[in-house]
């Protein structure tokens, strides 16, 4: 049900042009304020595509999933297509490159994951992602690595990308939610599913090497309230009990992991 669903999103958000106000504004290079508590990193330094937001000495720190690693790699971060020979530019979708091999297609608070990598001999490059940038591709970067022009090798059609300056996808933890002590914390399942529930009220969840969520949620009386984007704004409710180690939400069975162990 959760591929289905986040290939439904995908397929959805193809065909909208609804800018991510899920996870505040996507600064541009040239645009540098913000609704959310996101800051230009230097690039020397390691990042994260999707918050700086503040995590306690307590809790996991969020940002460590799918950190951008600035490694020399100027495909690092986080792209919006502006311009397209072959048409629409997905402008509801966010583009980002860890820096190592493994990138990912957002859109609101949802990302799909895939694989990439250059070849900076002779400037070229191949994506698997799903929509606007698929398929090998020799590139061009401005003298400022904040634009990038990739040139399909077989059709020739060039498809244009600029960097945000900061970009975030976890969502600002909303004012008091309802908190269960017994599911904090991480959870995986048989099927390499995991979810992370923290103090704050935002819930994580991946289906590793697929898809990963950034929820707000509040949970009580064995229901969790969803809150995400996709891009537009979407609620849910599922139902969860625990024993122990032992985790039962919407009908599957997940045991206590080390945070430690998430992807």
């Amino acid at each position: 049900m959760k591929i289905l669903r986040l290939f439904a999103s995908l397929s959805l958000a193809a065909l909208t042009v609804i800018p991510l106000a899920a996870c505040g504004e996507n600064n541009t290079s040239s645009e540098m304020e913000s609704t959310v508590a996101v800051t230009e990193t230097a690039r020397d330094e390691t990042t994260s595509a999707f918050s700086d937001t503040t995590v306690p000495d307590t809790e996991f720190d969020l940002k460590s999933l799918h950190a951008i690693h600035d490694n020399g790699n100027d495909f690092a971060g986080a792209w919006h297509i502006t311009e397209r020979d072959a048409g629409d530019t997905y402008s509801s979708f966010t583009y980002v490159f860890d820096g190592n091999t493994s990138s990912y297609l957002i859109t609101g608070s949802m990302g799909y994951i895939s694989k990439y990598e250059i070849n900076p001999d002779i400037k070229q490059m191949a994506s698997q992602m799903m929509f606007g940038i698929n398929g090998k591709y020799t590139y061009a970067f401005s003298d400022d690595k904040n634009t990038v022009t990739l040139t399909d090798t077989g059709t020739k059609k060039n498809t244009t990308l600029e960097k945000y300056a900061s970009f975030s996808c976890i969502p600002t933890p909303e004012a008091d939610p309802e908190i269960d002590s017994e599911l904090v914390g991480a959870w995986k399942n048989e099927n390499g599913t995991y979810l992370y529930f923290d103090n704050r009220g935002i819930m994580y969840e991946t289906i590793q090497g697929l898809s990963f969520t950034f929820y707000n949620y509040s949970a009580e009386n064995g229901k969790v309230h969803l809150h995400y984007f996709n891009p537009d704004e979407t609620t849910e409710e599922a139902s969860y009990s625990t024993d122990g180690n032992t985790l039962t939400y919407n009908g599957s069975t997940y045991e206590h992991i080390d945070a430690s162990e998430l992807v």
